[in-house]
C-alpha cells in the first residue's frame, strides 16, 4: 500500500522552512537585535567552515555550529538537503518547470552517466584551493549562494516590481481605495523601506539561473553532481543510522521507486540504496504499492561492490559502492586542475594596476585576509540601510568575485550604522561599536578639481562640507579670489580634504550635485605607518 503521508509532510516542512528563510532574509535589516538568528543559515555549512578556516589560517566560529548538523546527519541521514536547504527547495520547484518528465539521471548517447562523484571532486578541489589561500567556497556553496541570490537579486526584483505596480494603481480612482491599505501592509511587513538594487545583479541572476536550468538534464542535477556541501553531508551519511530498508519478499522489482527517486539514489531494481545520496524525501514510500519499503534506524547493510547493471538493461558489471569509487586518475586530475587554476585566481593585473575604487566595508580585514574569510553570502549588502554595499564582479579579480564593496555614488556609509559588522557570519568584517566608527578608516576622499563647481567654475558649493559627518570636519574650505568663467574676480570657498580626518564614509560623493561622476571621490585609504586601522 502506498504511503504518501511522509512525502506530504516533507513538502509541508519544505514550505515552512522556505518561508522561514524568506522571513529571515526580509528582516535582515535595522534593527538587528540578535545577529545569531540572522546569520545562522550560512554557519550551518561545514563546507564554508572548513574552507574559511583553512584559507584564513584560523578556526572560525561557524565551523563549530556546522558540526551539529554533521552529527544530526549521521543520525538521520542527509535530511538537510531534502527538508531544509533553501537551494534544494528552490531546485525542487525548478524541477517542476524544467523537468516535467521527472527524469532523474543524465543520459548521453543512450547511456547513463554517473554524475554523483563530481561533487566529491568539487569538494576536494575547494579544499585544495583553500590551502593555497584561495576561497571559492562562498561562490558555490548552496547556503551562501541562496542567501546572496535571494538577498541581492530575487528580493530586490520582487520589491521593485510590487512598488511599481502599487504606485501605478494609486492613480486609478476607486481601485486605489482597495490597493492602498494592502500596499501599507506590504510596506510595513514585506517590502523594504527604500528602493534597492545591486550593482552586478545580472551576473548573480544568470549564474543562479544556469544552475536551475541544469534540471533539464536530471532532477536535482545540482544536488546530485555539483553541490560541495552535499558531498560533505553524503560522506557523513554513508554509514548513517536512519536508512531505507526493502523487504525482498514483498518487492516485485517494478522499479517505480527507482524512477520516482528525485536524486537517483535507488538501484538494483529498487532493492538497494545509496545511503549517502538519499535525502529522505520519502518519494519511494509514495511509489511502492506493495508496502515493501520502510525507513528504520540501524547500521546500513554493506553494499556489494560489484552488481549487475540491471537498471540500464546491460549485463556489464559496475561498481556502485556509494558512487564513491575514484580512480587514481580522477584524484590526480582534481589535484592537477587545482594547482593549474591557482594563477587564474591569484594573478590580478587589473587589481594590481588600479584598485583605488575597491572600498571594503568598515571594519573589514586587510584585503588578503578579507577575501579568505568572506563567504560571499551577501548578508552585509542586504542589511546595509543606504544600499551602499554591492557585490564585486571583477574589481578584485576572480578571487574576490561576489565579495562586498562600497560604491559611494550609489549609497554612503551611515555614520552611526554598524549593522554589516554585526551580521557578518565570519571574521571577514570585525564587529565595531558606534563610538569606534568615526575612527575606523576604510576610505579617503579626493577632489577632482576639473569637475568641482567651486574649483572649475568659481561658484560656491558647500554641499560636501555640510554633509561631512565627522566631528572635526574632514572637508574644509580655502577662501580664495579666483577668476570665474566670465573672467571676473570672485571670492570663492574652495573645498579640500584633510586626509587624516577622513574615514571614507562616501556621503560627500553620494550627495555631490555634479551630474554623473562626482567631483569628490572616495578611494582606498592612505594608511600611514603605525596607525591601527581597527
Amino acid at each position: 500500500m502506498r504511503k504518501p503521508l511522509w512525502s506530504k509532510i516533507r513538502a509541508f516542512a519544505q514550505l515552512l522552512f522556505w518561508l522561514l528563510f524568506i522571513t529571515i532574509l526580509i528582516y535582515t535589516r535595522d534593527p538587528i537585535d540578535n545577529p545569531f538568528i540572522y546569520n545562522l543559515i550560512p554557519k550551518l555549512s561545514v563546507h564554508l567552515g572548513i574552507v574559511s578556516s583553512i584559507a584564513g589560517r584560523k578556526l572560525i566560529g561557524s565551523l563549530y555550529i556546522s558540526i551539529i548538523l554533521l552529527v544530526l546527519t549521521f543520525i538521520l541521514g542527509r535530511f538537510f538537503c531534502g527538508w531544509i536547504c533553501p537551494m534544494g527547495i528552490t531546485i525542487d520547484a525548478a524541477d517542476r518547470v524544467f523537468n516535467g518528465k521527472k527524469k532523474n539521471f543524465l543520459k548521453i548517447n543512450n547511456k547513463k552517466i554517473n554524475i554523483k562523484p563530481i561533487k566529491y571532486l568539487i569538494f576536494l578541489f575547494s579544499i585544495i584551493l583553500s590551502i593555497a589561500g584561495i576561497h571559492i567556497a562562498g561562490i558555490i556553496d548552496p547556503l551562501s549562494l541562496s542567501f546572496r541570490t535571494y538577498g541581492t537579486v530575487i528580493y530586490p526584483y520582487f520589491d521593485s516590481t510590487v512598488k511599481l505596480i502599487f504606485d501605478g494603481l494609486y492613480y486609478i480612482p476607486v481601485l486605489n481605495v482597495i490597493t492602498e491599505p494592502v500596499y501599507s501592509v506590504l510596506k510595513e511587513y514585506v517590502l523594504d523601506y527604500r528602493y534597492i538594487m545591486f550593482s552586478g545583479h545580472l551576473t548573480i541572476f544568470f549564474f543562479f539561473l544556469f544552475l536551475l536550468l541544469l534540471s533539464i538534464f536530471a532532477r536535482r542535477f545540482w544536488c546530485q553532481s555539483l553541490c560541495p556541501l552535499g558531498a560533505a553531508l553524503a560522506l557523513t551519511s554513508r554509514r548513517g543510522l536512519f536508512n531505507r530498508k526493502v523487504d525482498p519478499q514483498k518487492c516485485i522489482k517494478c522499479k517505480a521507486c527507482v524512477n520516482d527517486c528525485r536524486i537517483n539514489a535507488i538501484y538494483n531494481e529498487g532493492l538497494e540504496t545509496l545511503n549517502g545520496e538519499c535525502i529522505k524525501c520519502f518519494e519511494c514510500l509514495k511509489s511502492c504499492e506493495y508496502d515493501a519499503i520502510s525507513f528504520k534506524f540501524g547500521m546500513p547493510v554493506k553494499i556489494s561492490k560489484k552488481i549487475k547493471n540491471a537498471d540500464n538493461g546491460t549485463n556489464g558489471i559496475i561498481n556502485m559502492e556509494e558512487d564513491f569509487d575514484f580512480s587514481r586518475r580522477s584524484l590526480l586530475m582534481s589535484l592537477l586542475s587545482s594547482v593549474l587554476i591557482i594563477p587564474v585566481f591569484k594573478i590580478k593585473p587589473g587589481y594590481s594596476e588600479d584598485h583605488l575604487h575597491l572600498i571594503r566595508p568598515p571594519g573589514a580585514q586587510p584585503e588578503d585576509k578579507f577575501i579568505n574569510y568572506c563567504i560571499r553570502c551577501g548578508e552585509c549588502m542586504k542589511v546595509c540601510p543606504t544600499n551602499a554595499l554591492h557585490p564585486a564582479i571583477m574589481e578584485a579579480g576572480l578571487e574576490g568575485i561576489f565579495t562586498p564593496r562600497l560604491i559611494p555614488r550609489l549609497g554612503y556609509c551611515e555614520k552611526n550604522c554598524i549593522l554589516c559588522t554585526k551580521i557578518c557570519p565570519t571574521d571577514a568584517i570585525k564587529e565595531l561599536k558606534v563610538k569606534d566608527k568615526e575612527t575606523t578608516i576604510f576610505g579617503t576622499a579626493y577632489f577632482i578639481k576639473d569637475l568641482c563647481i567651486p574649483w572649475a567654475e568659481g561658484i560656491n558649493c558647500i554641499v560636501c562640507e555640510e554633509m561631512c559627518p565627522t566631528k572635526t570636519k574632514a572637508i574644509r574650505f580655502l577662501d580664495r579670489t579666483v577668476l570665474n568663467k566670465e573672467g571676473k574676480k570672485v571670492r570663492v570657498k574652495l573645498p579640500y580634504v584633510i586626509e587624516k580626518l577622513c574615514i571614507g564614509c562616501g556621503i560627500c560623493e553620494n550627495k555631490c550635485p555634479v551630474p554623473g561622476k562626482a567631483a569628490v571621490r572616495v578611494m582606498t585609504p592612505k594608511i600611514a605607518p603605525g596607525i591601527n586601522r581597527f
